[in-house]
């Protein structure tokens, strides 16, 4: 997860946790 917000903006960090949660990840 942390070379995921690494790459990604800051800005973006919310939309992935929340798609990693809708996929139940």
């Amino acid at each position: 997860m942390k070379l995921i917000t690494a790459i990604v903006k800051p800005g973006k960090v919310d939309e992935i946790k929340q798609a990693l949660q809708a996929a139940g990840v």
